[in-house]
């Protein structure tokens, strides 16, 4: 129902430029209300929460996965990120 709102809001979190993202905040408030914004906000900061604390302990990447998204992880730049994977365990 408030789908595209809610890409617009996720591409306005990804992106960190506060004017965007308070103004689809606005909107999805006066579409949707505070539920829906928070509970977005939260499946959004959920995910990212459970892919650092992945990263940070080195569980790899399931096959499937690795595959799926090896053309973008390089885009935006993953692979790059400091982990535990990366630190000498010597």
């Amino acid at each position: 129902m408030h789908g595209r709102l809610l890409v617009r809001l996720v591409e306005a979190m990804w992106e960190g430029d506060p004017g965007p993202l308070a103004a689809v905040r606005d909107e999805i408030l006066a579409a949707a209300g505070a539920d829906v914004l928070v509970d977005a906000v939260a499946v959004s900061a959920n995910f990212h929460m459970m892919t650092r604390v992945a990263d940070g302990t080195g569980t790899p990447l399931d096959p499937g996965t690795d595959e799926a998204s090896e053309g973008f992880r390089d885009e935006i730049g993953v692979n790059d990120l400091v982990s535990r994977r990366h630190v000498p365990t010597g």
